[in-house]
């Protein structure tokens, strides 16, 4: 294999890798203009065998594995009325008896959210591995 060799404003570079073609120049005197594109891949970068090791988890994709963040229920306890519903500020709940105007709007009343790392489902992949701790 020939290396590929540039000539700019006659100065010689030379490429590092071995090229599969050769291009001969023309022997005439003539210069001709040659449009390149080079794509390489630089497996010295710090998250290349990540990337590398993380493909290879996908092509092999196990089973999914239980969600730890919500035990594979598919919902977790709303953190901001604790499970009951209705706003709570402190120790005090901001109505004890239940009215229209006190009901949590982030859980709409119900107490609990989907979970956001298994999306309600209650498994995940395994090659996402585990879950951030909020």
């Amino acid at each position: 294999m020939s290396r590929c060799t540039l000539i700019y404003n006659n100065s010689f570079f030379t490429s590092p890798i071995p090229n599969a073609a050769t291009v001969k120049a023309n022997t005439t005197g003539r210069s001709c203009r040659l449009r390149l594109h080079v794509s390489m891949v630089d497996s010295s970068a710090a998250d290349f065998t990540r990337r590398i090791e993380q493909a290879w988890l996908i092509s092999k994709q196990p089973r999914p594995i239980v969600c730890s963040s919500c035990n594979s229920k598919g919902h977790i306890e709303c953190k901001w009325c604790a499970g009951t519903g209705f706003f709570i500020l402190g120790d005090n709940m901001l109505c004890e008896v239940p009215s229209r105007n006190t009901t949590c709007i982030i859980c709409n009343g119900k107490g609990s959210m989907g979970c956001s790392d298994c999306q309600g489902t209650g498994f995940r992949a395994k090659w996402l591995g585990e879950p951030p701790t909020s």
